[in-house]
């Protein structure tokens, strides 16, 4: 559970101070906060944050981080309860703790890689994203996610290890301990719900499923840090007053594309470093320009999307409420993405698609979802991205090397109406031209031109639209349409 990100971004947050509350809100209220560091004065998150000074800067040096590291760690003594209490779970045993360096951190991450994405499955994934256009070309999208995981970690839990990890130690106290009541929501879920098992890494869900339930490990997380970096003045409990808070907070986040979340994050740099950041949070957030979306929405989308829906559970059940989503998991981003309607209160289950084996050599096959969907589209600039796939009811793609090295994608989709169908149908047909610009637009029945000399396919049959993308002609599509199918 790597995460830093979203410490800015709920810092950001609660830098628009709440209503004026009474004086006593906060003032005792739970066993934890009593003995907290806040209360004891040390300047935990326990204390208000909005009036709390900023801590004296200090040197960013090795020394000076490890100080401040083993200062943010003793302080998980009084963190722990406080986050137990808030989030209604107990803990069941000791959290383990400790500093890790950013090279010990690199050299961590680089054995997961090699393990979960060797080179040549990196080199397959890569390539199969480009042919279908959900990357601009093919990249080493390992390195890309190491990069992505080493500059955006702050801090981590890991499941295997059942221990919290510190990486990044900004000199400013709030952060520093909302990271780590992040990280010690994690530990409460994986003592409570078995996180190896609820996020697996071994392909026994589809993409889309796995992004889906990181949602709500992210999104409990996120929501539970920001109720505790507020209720020292809020109180422990989740009033209507502090959900009012919250939910103004976590909805205009969830809001946000990507671009703007990048904007947003990007404009605080400044503020952060006034506020006492070190110059490893500007590096990260500079480096969101190299991380490409598919890699980027996801981990971005799964903190403040998924505090939206944990606030959605919290909405319908309290606490227990979001427990059950560890029990019976949402299925796909589309109800991640609109838990209001698709997941609560009937939820909106997807089709299984099964597409038939052409003979060919596969790269690769998955899920695409809408919210990857909704990235291809705004890759390739379609001014209705969000209403081209809100209709989705299901997918599946493979893409394929014939023998003469041609590569080939067969997508088939299934859409909510008709009338989803065919929106989604004509903004897929529209980017084709932005992906191939001088290509030459071609009457549907004879494809869309490809640089390479392959043609794109596209077919629509009532709710279910099916593509094409690489094939010499229509005999292809023909053969994708009567043997896909749809349960």
């Amino acid at each position: 559970m790597r995460q830093l990100l979203v410490a800015a971004l709920a810092l950001a947050a609660c830098r628009d101070k709440p209503p004026a509350q009474p004086a006593t809100a906060g003032s005792g209220g739970s066993a934890g906060s009593g003995g907290s560091a806040g209360s004891g004065g040390s300047g935990s998150a326990a204390a208000d944050p909005w009036n709390a000074p900023a801590a004296p800067k200090l040197p960013n040096t090795p020394a000076a981080r490890q100080q401040r590291a083993e200062a943010a760690l003793a302080r998980v003594a009084t963190i722990l309860p406080e986050v137990a209490k808030l989030r209604g779970l107990a803990f069941a045993r000791e959290v383990p703790r400790r500093y890790q360096t950013a090279a010990e951190f690199q050299a961590f991450v680089r054995r997961g890689i090699a393990k979960e994405l060797p080179p040549e499955r990196s080199r397959d994934l890569s390539t199969a994203f480009a042919h279908l256009g959900l990357l601009t070309k093919p990249i080493d999208l390992a390195q890309i996610v190491e990069q992505a995981v080493t500059t955006q970690a702050g801090a981590y839990y890991d499941p295997d290890a059942k221990a919290f990890f510190l990486v990044m130690v900004p000199d400013n106290i709030l952060a520093l301990d909302m990271m780590s009541a992040h990280e010690l929501t994690h530990a409460l879920q994986d003592q409570h719900f078995n996180l190896t098992k609820y996020l697996p890494v071994n392909g026994s869900l589809d993409d889309d499923a796995a992004v889906a339930r990181r949602f709500v490990a992210e999104g409990d997380a996120t929501f539970l840090m920001m109720l505790y970096a507020m209720h020292g003045v809020l109180g422990d409990q989740l009033t209507p007053r502090t959900l009012a808070t919250l939910r103004s907070q976590i909805t205009k986040f969830a809001a946000q594309n990507v671009d703007s979340l990048k904007a947003m994050t990007k404009s605080q740099a400044t503020a952060f470093t006034a506020f006492g950041m070190d110059g490893d949070i500007k590096k990260a957030f500079d480096a969101m320009d190299d991380i490409p979306p598919i890699v980027l929405v996801p981990l971005l989308d799964s903190y403040m999307k998924g505090a939206l829906v944990a606030l959605t559970a919290y909405d319908h059940a309290g606490w227990p409420g979001i427990d059950e989503l560890y029990r019976d998991p949402p299925e796909s981003t589309e109800q991640v993405l609109h838990p209001a309607t698709k997941l609560f209160p009937v939820r909106d289950h997807p089709h299984h698609v099964t597409l038939a084996r052409t003979g060919e050599a596969e790269l690769f096959g998955n899920v695409i979802g809408e919210l990857q969907w909704k990235v291809y589209f705004e890759l390739w600039k379609s001014p209705h991205a969000a209403e081209a796939t809100e209709g989705w009811g299901g997918d599946r793609y493979v893409v394929t090397r014939r023998k003469d090295g041609r590569l080939i994608g067969r997508i088939a989709t299934i859409w909510d109406t008709e009338a989803d169908a065919e929106q989604f149908a004509s903004a897929y047909l529209a980017s084709l031209a932005v992906r191939f610009p001088g290509a030459g637009a071609s009457p549907p029945a004879a494809g869309f031109a490809r640089p390479d000399g392959g043609r794109v396919f596209l077919r629509t049959a009532g709710t279910k639209v099916f593509i094409v993308d690489g094939a010499d002609d229509a005999s292809a599509l023909d053969a994708l349409v009567r043997t896909t199918k749809f349960d």
